[in-house]
């Protein structure tokens, strides 16, 4: 039945890629995900249209694993998620397409060629305007960080590669009819279950009497994003009740040792003029707790930016044109760092949602809906931007979405942060696994750059992770909770953080030319075609 039934296959391969997703602690059966599969291609090798069969076979599969992991996005905006299951599951198919082109060129090397193919897509998904990688194959051990703490050295898509060769070695093995020695690829997965302990035992520390920990209180409002946090909510809460709200639970737990407390995505909702912020009456509360102590507060908040009046030039790309009051302004999804009784550093979210905060190309630029009820793209800080606490650490204040991009969490590490802290709102997703994979991914920035991290949902899950990515303090979704935690800031530089995404970057070039190659090839078989015809 196996061997004769590719429709099957097709659907085993999606099971087994659904069920070892995180949450489940079942990542390692990523190692035989794609075997199914790509044992679909050997089988249609002698078929007709095969190519054409194989890349249906693929888009079911791919679009099955897709709606299994990832189907909560429909909680948020059900057109979205259509949208999202349709171009991420014809994204992902690009490279077994391309693979089985290629197939026809290298037959002894193709399912080695799938390899990069594969990982340049994925490097792609970081890096292109309609960016959605949330199935990135390294994110998919999430749930182990014991087994990938040599992410520290390959970022993420190490665990993509070793994923892929461990597939593609059993699916070769297979085809030549060396099924005694899939023991080999099977040894290179425990080799790197050592490797990731020596990783580990390496970042420990051994001193006694550590003096640098900082005392910190994160914030769990817990209030709903559909019914209370926005206006447009049947039982609304107004911007200072909800403060309130967040407060009750923080304000018990606040000594003359804490030094940050940390609030969540657009804890401070409505009109914040980023001109006037120090004014803002719904601002003072926090600015007094501040006053006079060593207290910094990171908060989420909306605001906007107004730009001179001047109707025939756009300011920015993203800005807005206000016909009442005939003024540009641009509005933001912020972070505030609040200290010394003032607002003094301003973060803007940089990686947009495509689709939600931003449409992915320009002309669609004014159909963009942000689920906080502006419409158009939000604007956005130019570069990554490290809030200062009071003793001078560094902190990056990640804005939910950017919290699963490694490279761009380097970019803060690069410029001096030594503590991760992510604020989100995850109440979109509903009690799904949404909420639980975005967490779990910011464990994997955590063993990338041996940074610790707080993290306050106003609605999800809010936690402290440590260097190991292992969740030390968290609370429950649907909780009205604040805890107090201890943090130890960290000036090491590891290597995927010095380096960034070099797998990623040489598997997007090596992609580029195997696809050059695939094209040329298939110019030169049709060209000898014609010559016979004329």
């Amino acid at each position: 039945m196996l061997k004769k039934n590719p429709l099957f296959l097709s659907i085993l391969s999606a099971a087994i890629l659904s069920i070892a997703w995180p949450p489940l602690p079942t990542g390692l059966l990523l190692f035989i995900g794609f075997v199914p599969l790509l044992i679909v291609h050997h089988l249609l090798r002698d078929t007709k249209k095969k190519n054409l069969k194989f890349w249906l076979y693929t888009c079911l599969s791919v679009l099955i694993w897709n709606i299994a992991t990832t189907w909560w996005v429909w909680n948020a905006s059900p057109t979205g998620c259509l949208m999202m299951l349709f171009v991420n599951t014809l994204f992902m198919s690009v490279p077994f397409v391309l693979f089985t082109h290629a197939h026809k060129l290298f037959p002894k090397a193709s399912y080695f060629l799938f390899i990069p193919l594969y990982l340049g897509m994925e490097y792609l998904h970081f890096n292109w305007n309609a960016s959605w990688p949330w199935l990135t194959l390294g994110k998919g051990l999430a749930a182990v960080p014991n087994y990938i703490q040599w992410y520290e050295y390959s970022g993420e898509m190490g665990g993509s590669l070793l994923i892929l060769l461990v597939n593609v070695w059993i699916v070769h093995l297979i085809a030549k009819g060396n099924v005694k020695k899939i023991w080999m690829p099977l040894a290179l997965v425990l080799l790197f279950a050592g490797l990731s302990s020596l990783c580990a035992f390496n970042n420990f520390s051994f001193r006694k009497g550590i003096t640098n920990n900082i005392e910190c209180i994160v914030v769990q409002p817990n209030i709903d994003p559909y019914e209370q946090k926005f206006a447009d909510g049947s039982n609304y809460l107004e911007p200072e009740i909800q403060l309130e709200c967040a407060l009750d639970s923080t304000l018990p737990l606040i000594t003359n040792k804490t030094q940050l407390l940390v609030f969540p995505e657009t804890a401070l909702v409505g009109f914040n003029n980023e001109a006037t912020l120090n004014y803002l009456g719904l601002i003072n509360p926090l600015r007094k707790l501040s006053k006079d102590s060593n207290l910094c507060i990171i908060s989420g908040a909306e605001s906007y930016v107004i730009y001179p009046n001047d109707k025939n030039n756009k300011p920015s790309k993203t800005a807005r044109f206000d016909e009442f009051s005939s003024q540009w302004y641009d509005s933001y999804n912020t972070a505030l760092n609040i200290k010394n009784d003032s607002v003094s550093e301003i973060y803007h979210k940089s990686k947009l949602v495509a689709g939600v905060e931003k449409m992915p190309f320009e002309f669609l630029e004014e159909l963009s809906i942000n689920l906080g009820g502006t419409s158009g793209s939000l604007g956005s800080s130019d570069k990554a931007i490290n809030f200062k606490l009071n003793n001078g650490v560094k902190i990056a204040p990640l804005i939910c979405y950017e919290s699963i991009y490694g490279d761009y969490t380097n970019d803060f590490v690069n410029d001096g942060a030594q503590i991760l802290s992510v604020i989100t709102n995850d109440g979109w997703w509903g009690q799904t696994q949404g909420h639980k994979q975005h967490l779990l991914y910011g464990a994997i920035r955590c063993i990338e750059t041996r940074r610790e991290m707080v993290r306050s949902a106003n609605t999800g899950i809010s936690a402290k992770i440590n260097k190991f990515g292992n969740i030390t303090h968290q609370t429950k979704y649907n909780e009205r909770k604040a805890f107090k935690c201890n943090i130890t800031p960290n000036s090491k530089i590891t290597f995927y953080t010095k380096y960034g995404n070099i797998i990623g970057k040489v598997s997007y070039y090596l992609a580029l030319l195997i696809a050059l190659m695939v094209l040329i090839g298939r110019f030169i078989r049709r060209k000898p075609q014609k010559s016979l015809e004329s």
